[in-house]
């Protein structure tokens, strides 16, 4: 008896264990594997390559032209986004919201008069949006026609008051007219209904960085990636901030992430070398204005620069090099003329033969400033709710 009672026992939790196995082989089966994560960027190359098969397979329709060029815009491809807003006006050369496209387009490639141009032609064609009257509120202040720019911000606002952009579009006429508090009040109430805008952050940071509010700069700055960590013009501002206080390295540690992330980002690249020549180490700073001469042949006095860190570090040919395509392009520049004749006399006499002559040029030296100490009110953070500011 006691043999049998064993026995179903035995058998009794063979069949657990059985089922067991089989529930725990099936969880095995129908793992999901983590799915790769799919970014903007990669889902509007993929409506691009999806708007280019269709445009190739019909060429003539316009709406294909004008959906692609809103996305080469979002994705900063300008000069492509231009090229298909103009081909959609070429088919179907009547279409306000085409016009709109362009305007946004133009704006973006820093030609608010002809942006403003297209943009008349889209309200002309009887589009009436915020979104319109807002992009024309822009440009006008852009041009500093400010009665106009209010005129239409104050239309936008009353078909959409709860536009974030509008109003930080009224604190940029509000800052142009050095009514600073005003414009602090109507970015942070930009922020309040658009918390993402980055605009709006940049300049936020700007404006305290230039009240010498250095902590609450920063703060902002902060906050401001948390929407937006691959943004080189945040990591550019917040290295600004922190070289206004004077901390130096990590004003270069925000200057070196915004190159990694825009190579073409010359300012960055420019005040990095800044900081070292101004510190005398020109043979750091070389490497930074070198690749701002290669970004931007024209940046100011970029060529200058790199001849005297050439010359002070005893690349006495390249500087001489240098020096004479500055005096080719204008004869008159005596700073350069100066360069040629210490590093002729240098190459003959040798490096050790002072220089009673040499002066650092500091004209476009970074100005630095003694950190203002304050404690930093988090309440000036949030945004303000009135609606009243218009």
């Amino acid at each position: 008896m006691n043999i049998k009672i064993l026995r179903s026992f035995i058998y009794f939790f063979s069949i657990l264990w059985f089922f067991a196995s089989c529930i725990s082989e099936s969880k095995k089966g129908i793992a999901i594997p983590p799915v790769p994560e799919v970014t903007e960027k990669a889902r509007r190359e993929a409506a691009i390559a999806f708007l280019t098969d269709a445009i190739d397979a019909s060429p003539s329709s316009s709406e294909n032209y004008y959906k692609r060029s809103l996305l080469y815009l979002e994705n900063d491809k300008i000069k492509e986004a231009l090229d298909d807003i103009n081909n959609a006006i070429s088919i179907k050369p009547n279409v306000g919201n085409y016009f709109q496209a362009k305007a946004l387009i133009l704006r973006a490639s820093d030609q608010p008069q002809l942006a403003l141009e297209a943009a008349s032609k889209a309200e002309v064609l009887n589009i009436e949006s915020p979104e319109l009257f807002t992009l024309l509120g822009d440009l006008y202040q852009q041009l500093r026609q400010y009665g106009k720019a209010r005129a239409y911000l104050r239309k936008a606002l009353q078909i959409s008051p709860n536009n974030g952009e509008t109003y930080f579009y009224q604190g940029e006429i509000a800052a142009k007219t050095a009514d600073t508090a005003t414009a602090l009040a109507l970015y942070q109430q930009a922020l309040g209904l658009k918390p993402s805008f980055l605009p709006a952050y940049l300049k936020l940071i700007q404006v305290h960085t230039n009240l010498r509010e250095y902590d609450m700069a920063l703060l902002y700055s902060l906050e401001a990636l948390k929407y937006h960590p691959k943004s080189a013009s945040l990591y550019f501002q917040r290295g600004n901030t922190y070289q206004r206080a004077w901390k130096l390295d990590s004003a270069v540690l925000c200057y070196n992430k915004a190159i990694k992330l825009d190579t073409n980002l010359v300012q960055a690249s420019f005040s990095a070398g800044m900081i070292y020549f101004k510190t005398k180490a020109f043979r750091l700073a070389l490497p930074y204005f070198e690749r701002t001469l290669k970004h931007d042949a024209k940046y100011p006095d970029i060529k200058y620069y790199v001849a005297q860190c050439l010359e002070y570090t005893g690349e006495y040919e390249k500087a001489e090099e240098i020096y004479n395509q500055i005096v080719a392009e204008n004869n008159q520049d005596y700073r350069a003329i100066g360069g040629i004749s210490r590093v002729q006399r240098k190459q003959i006499y040798g490096e050790y033969i002072p220089n009673f002559d040499l002066k650092y040029d500091t004209a476009a030296y970074p100005k630095f400033e003694m950190p203002k100490r304050s404690s930093v009110d988090t309440n000036l953070l949030k945004p303000i709710q009135s609606k009243g500011i218009n």
